[in-house]
Formats: C-alpha cells, structure tokens, sequence
C-alpha cells in the first residue's frame, strides 16, 4: 500500500467536482511543457495511477457512496481514505456502492471488509446504517438500501462492512497539504 508520504514529488491528487453531488478524485501528473494534469503518464500497468467516483445523496442522505474505483497495485488505499475524508467534510461519511460490490479476490468489498476489521476503532469510524423497512432502529434516519450486504451476509447483514457507512478526520489530507487539487 503507498501512503500518503511516498507519493513521488511530481504526483498530486486532483479532485474534480461536479457540483454538491458528485466528485473523481485521481492521481494526477504534471506536464512542465504544457503546464496541464493528466492523470496516467505512461503505459505503464505499476506507474501511480488511480481514479475513485464518489456521489452523494442515498435514499435523500446526505451519505456518499463509491460508484466505481480503479487503480494501480497498491495505490487504491490512499484514494479510498481521501475519499472517505472528502465523504465526511461534505457529508455523513462514505458507504460502498449501493446497487453492486464486486466479490472475489481483487473485489471492492475486500476494502470495505479491512476498513472495518483493521482500521475501525483506529483512525477510522464505522456506523451501522438501517434498511428500508426500519429494522434496526426506531428512526428513519440511517436507513438506506441495504441489497448488497444482505445478499453478501443473509441474516446477519448489519454485520456485514458493507452495511455501514465510514468517518475519518483528514489526516491523509493534511498530510497531502499542497498537493491536492481541486477543480
């Protein structure tokens, strides 16, 4: 996993807004000759690239969700834990996507399955969100569309990583001070 501090000088994270609602955030590299970003330099599979698509607004909450992500060996970590603090200055926080999670060995519900068995309670927080049907709790609140971790975990879906939605102070993006991007 690359962390924020091995990060070659020339890398910058850029994250493009669209709007209240929606957000990409990418690795990026700048051209000197043409004084542009661009977000993969070469052809090359192992050179830093990533890019991770965020919107908000679940079931009308004002919770962001991962609606596609795609990087090089070892560089999603870092775009999911700036994505997961950008989710929680602009939000309640990031869940996994609502309507599909890839599974299997380099499936995206690995990440959120390490989020909440080795970083909760650490830098991270995690807090259960409820179904449609009002199960969990008394309040409509924290109720959002909870398909995936039911299809993942059966019964015990409020257990699942993907039925939660995550916190976390900015600390990567103080670390990364200067060189983030926004447009």
């Amino acid at each position: 996993m690359i962390t924020a501090d091995q990060l070659r000088d020339d890398v910058f994270i850029r994250i493009q807004r669209f709007g209240k609602r929606a957000a990409k955030i990418q690795y990026a590299h700048e051209d000197p000759r043409q004084t542009k970003l661009f977000p993969n330099p070469s052809d090359d599979p192992d050179d830093c690239w990533g890019t991770i698509v965020i919107e908000k607004g679940i079931n009308g909450k004002p919770v962001w969700q991962v609606t596609s992500s795609q990087s090089g060996e070892g560089y999603g970590p870092l775009l999911y834990d700036i994505a997961m603090e950008y989710a929680t200055q602009n939000g309640l926080g990031l869940m996994s996507d609502r309507n599909a999670v890839s599974d299997g060995e380099d499936g995206a519900v690995n990440v959120w399955n390490y989020y909440l068995e080795n970083r909760v309670g650490d830098d991270v927080q995690a807090h259960q969100m409820d179904d449609l049907e009002n199960t969990l709790t008394d309040t409509y609140d924290d109720n959002v569309d909870q398909f995936i971790p039911k299809a993942f975990a059966k019964e015990n879906w409020d257990y699942h990583s993907t039925s939660k939605r995550y916190t976390k102070a900015p600390t990567t993006m103080d670390a990364l001070d200067g060189r983030i991007l926004y447009t």
